[in-house]
């Protein structure tokens, strides 16, 4: 009977312990938001990646849809409504966050109403990129927590388009977009 018992004990702990172990996976390690270097990996390729536009972003909304395709991701965009963009920014935000969107590309309508999403974002480990406007920076205690890469506004959409797919590729090789602020089509680290 204990040797019954001692058998029981021991299938137990074994499943258990079978039962923590986490999957694995050939993706690379994630990102991290506000704290990318070379070593953290980038993300797996084909990853969702979500883009938060105002209204009359219908041009940029189709060049970032076709770029971030063509480059092998999976977009999802969100425009916001003419009115209340605001609010319908901070949902989609918040949506895609939870998708599990691995970079947004947010150009705000008003960025001060971003500020919560923004940092959910990053505690969810979302690198956020500004398009056009920095995004403020928010959060308690001075951590200045805002988008973490910006890309300037360019001559036109295609090239705002262009530009923030060159971004996302960086990330999700785990590199640091190139940064160059003399140049009006170049990335900005916030």
């Amino acid at each position: 009977m204990l040797r019954i018992v001692a058998v029981t004990v021991a299938l137990a702990a074994a499943l258990s312990l079978a039962g923590c172990q986490g999957t694995t996976s050939a993706a690379p390690t994630p990102v991290q938001s506000t704290d990318l270097t070379s070593s953290d990996g980038g993300f797996a390729e084909h990853a969702v990646i979500g883009v938060v536009l105002v209204h009359e972003d219908a041009a940029l909304a189709d060049g970032l849809r076709t770029g971030l395709t063509d480059a092998g991701f999976r977009p999802d965009v969100r425009v916001a409504s003419a009115t209340g963009a605001a609010s319908s920014q901070r949902t989609a935000v918040a949506q895609l966050v939870r998708k599990g969107a691995k970079a947004l590309l947010v150009h705000a309508a008003r960025p001060s109403t971003l500020t919560g999403v923004v940092q959910t974002a990053h505690d969810a480990g979302v690198v956020v990129v500004s398009l056009g406007d920095p995004l403020p920076a928010t959060g308690t205690g001075g951590d200045g927590v805002s988008a973490d890469y910006r890309v300037p506004s360019g001559a036109d959409d295609d090239d705002l388009a262009a530009a923030a797919v060159e971004v996302v590729q960086s990330l999700q090789r785990g590199e640091k977009p190139e940064t160059n602020p003399a140049e009006g089509d170049s990335t900005d680290a916030e």
